[in-house]
């Protein structure tokens, strides 16, 4: 969030992987954002899917992340009622992008959104978003995560 209440999306990676592979990557995207932060300043936020096996899949996560800042996010709803903050903000022209590969594949996920064949970025933008206006609001072990 810039300090004019302006938002800036300055990188999205996307792919298919299997479980292990896909916390692999978290792991080094994680390493890798916040080294380039102040201290302190960088948090990871894990979606919860409903159900005994999201809270599994959250915990197993949030496990490969000690020594970071973790937040489960635990959804309800639908990614269309979720999304609905964020594209308020994309439609009102307050929402950049910095340049780069994903900006063509996120561009069109939003344009088709929520009748695209994919929808996850959109979920995962309106995720990292709706935690950054709101602030901390559930931790998988209980309380709220400063």
């Amino acid at each position: 969030m810039l300090k004019d209440n302006r938002f800036v999306i300055e990188d999205v990676v996307r792919g298919r992987w299997n479980a292990l592979e896909r916390e692999e990557k978290i792991k080094a995207w994680a390493e890798r954002d916040r080294a380039n932060l102040r201290p302190g300043a960088y948090e990871v936020g894990v979606e919860q899917e409903p159900g005994s096996g999201g809270k599994e899949s959250a915990e197993s996560t949030i496990r490969k992340l000690r020594g970071f800042k973790v937040y489960a996010d635990k959804v309800t709803g639908s990614k269309e009622v979720r999304a609905e903050p964020f594209a308020a903000q994309v439609q009102g022209s307050n929402m950049f992008l910095v340049a780069g590969r994903y900006q063509n594949d996120l561009l069109d996920e939003m344009q088709s959104f929520p009748n695209g064949k994919y929808r996850d970025q959109v979920d995962a933008c309106s995720g990292a978003f709706n935690r950054l206006i709101s602030g901390p609001a559930y931790n998988l072990f209980g309380g709220a995560v400063d």
